[in-house]
């Protein structure tokens, strides 16, 4: 199984729930929508959490690097590319293989 994921840091004037807000009602439905996903989380800091270099990780599975290259690559991929660089002022892509040591 390979997990994309991407590190994100809210964009400037934006609030830590303004972020989370947009990350889950807004931003999931584009992601919930790419082909050949498996399972799709979102996790947003609270708001207690002190300032850090991110706001948000996004972990998305797929069968293959070529599934998931595929699904970056698709109306879907640009769409959530697009929507993403609108909220975020930095983000980081993390292609990984997924090795499960406690279910």
């Amino acid at each position: 199984m390979i997990k994309l994921i991407s590190l994100m840091k809210r964009k400037e004037g934006m609030t830590r729930e303004e972020f989370a807000k947009w990350a889950v009602e807004e931003h999931s439905p584009i992601g919930k929508r790419f082909p050949g996903i498996r399972k799709y989380h979102i996790s947003v800091l609270r708001a207690d959490q002190p300032e850090t270099e991110f706001d948000g990780v996004f972990e998305l599975w797929f069968d293959s690097m070529e599934a998931l290259d595929a699904a970056l690559a698709s109306p879907v991929g640009i769409e959530a590319r697009e929507d993403a660089m609108a909220h975020a002022s930095k983000r980081i892509h993390l292609r990984t293989e997924e090795n499960i040591i406690v279910e």
